[in-house]
């Protein structure tokens, strides 16, 4: 790792264990909202809030974006509220990073994962693909995916396997399903489903955005004391397709904290806003934050949290289903709410 990341992530690690506000240093991980375009409509999505414009995030701002942060970031997940191979950018931004030596990783749901796009994500460099499949039968997957076809994504996603397998890419793959009402009895046929050549992963996520009536009730009610949110501290932070900057994609129903046009990322991750949600925290007072009071995100322990600003972050991303699972089947305590 390069000594100027080393450098970072103990500028953060000691922030965040000092319970200081102020970290001098650039987020290890950071979202960029690539488009706003989708072209399913999905019941448990973010989308169901509100109006998303059919515009994609300025390739020359990415650019920019990647040139200020590329010797402190390690990673760029350049996808949001929309469907990222809807923006044909996506390919020329991920080589871009690439090119910077940041790992990229992107989830899809592959309805639009033809031949032709699966040979340009592969060849774009991509590190880590997300797979969105939510269901195991064509009543419930598309209940969940609204406008797709079960038979016609399996088969693009077969074939995106076929076609890994035949590049003998090593790009990691993750099949994935969030848990709902409709589908939580098909989690072991999906894991049955999925367990299959080309597969690296097989994740079963739990509902992080939880709308009443469509999310499970145990993730409506679930105990929501936290640490201080180490996301304030590590990332990522979000920035969405018009350049707006976020203190984590949890927060996207908040006022932005500013614009990447107008001011550098590290001057919005170490702006008055940032400290004051990281003061915040650190004083258990959120009331000011209702996103933050009302989060539904992972809730790791203490030794994980500590971890996470340890371990290489592409490994992180490999062993996250893996723990998920741990804590889910197998009951181990790697969460304060799982």
């Amino acid at each position: 790792m390069k000594l100027s990341r080393i450098r970072n992530r103990w500028r953060l690690l000691s922030a965040y264990v000092t319970r200081r506000a102020d970290v001098a240093a650039l987020p290890i991980t950071l979202i960029v909202e690539n488009t706003a375009k989708c072209n399913l409509k999905c019941p448990m999505c973010p989308r169901e809030f509100g109006y998303y414009p059919p515009e994609d995030f300025d390739f020359h701002l990415f650019k920019h974006l990647v040139d200020e942060i590329r010797h402190q970031t390690e990673l760029i997940f350049p996808w949001g509220g929309g469907e990222p191979l809807m923006n044909p950018d996506l390919f020329k931004m991920i080589r871009y990073c690439k090119d910077a030596d940041i790992f990229t990783v992107v989830s899809t749901n592959a309805t639009l994962l033809n031949q032709e796009r699966s040979v340009r994500l592969l060849e774009s460099g991509l590190d880590h693909l997300i797979i969105a499949f939510d269901g195991t039968t064509p009543e419930v997957y598309e209940k969940y995916r609204k406008g797709a076809k079960f038979e016609k994504v399996r088969a693009n996603i077969l074939k995106f396997l076929e076609i890994k397998k035949q590049r003998k890419s090593d790009i990691f793959v993750v099949l994935q399903m969030v848990r709902l009402p409709d589908n939580r009895h098909q989690v072991k046929d999906f894991q049955k489903m999925w367990s299959i050549e080309g597969v690296d992963e097989v994740r079963i996520k739990e509902d992080e955005i939880v709308i009443p009536g469509v999310a499970l009730e145990e993730r409506i009610n679930h105990d929501r004391k936290r640490h201080p949110c180490f996301l304030l501290w590590q990332g990522p932070a979000t920035i969405n397709y018009k350049g707006d900057f976020f203190p984590c994609c949890y927060t996207w129903q908040s006022e932005p904290f500013g614009n990447v046009r107008d001011n550098s990322v590290y001057e919005l991750w170490n702006s008055e806003k940032m400290r004051k949600i990281r003061e915040a925290h650190l004083k258990g007072d959120l009331s000011q934050y209702p996103d933050c009071a009302n989060c539904h995100a992972a809730n790791p322990r203490m030794p994980v949290i500590l971890g996470s600003f340890l371990v290489d972050v592409y490994k992180l991303r490999q062993w996250i289903p893996k723990m998920e699972k741990m804590a889910i089947f197998y009951k181990v305590p790697l969460f304060r709410d799982r």
